[in-house]
């Protein structure tokens, strides 16, 4: 897939975790390769990071998620 492709669903993945309720105040890095998505980053609860990955997998164009984000310790 083209570079550009890539961006482009970087920046829908990015728009869609903003939008939910659960995910809009995370900081997550996402790379994308050929439709492959890797979100890295902490989080303050597991929900957070599992509800990031659920919500990037519906997306069309996405071939897969490696789920990277890590849960801080209190």
């Amino acid at each position: 897939m083209p570079l550009f492709y890539d961006e482009a669903l970087i920046q829908l993945v990015r728009q869609r975790l903003m939008q939910d309720r659960r995910t809009a105040g995370v900081t997550v890095d996402i790379c994308c390769t050929d439709g492959c998505i890797c979100l890295m980053g902490r989080v303050d609860r597991l929900e957070q990071a599992e509800t990031a990955e659920v919500l990037v997998q519906g997306m069309l164009g996405v071939r897969s998620v490696l789920n990277n984000i890590v849960v801080r310790r209190k």
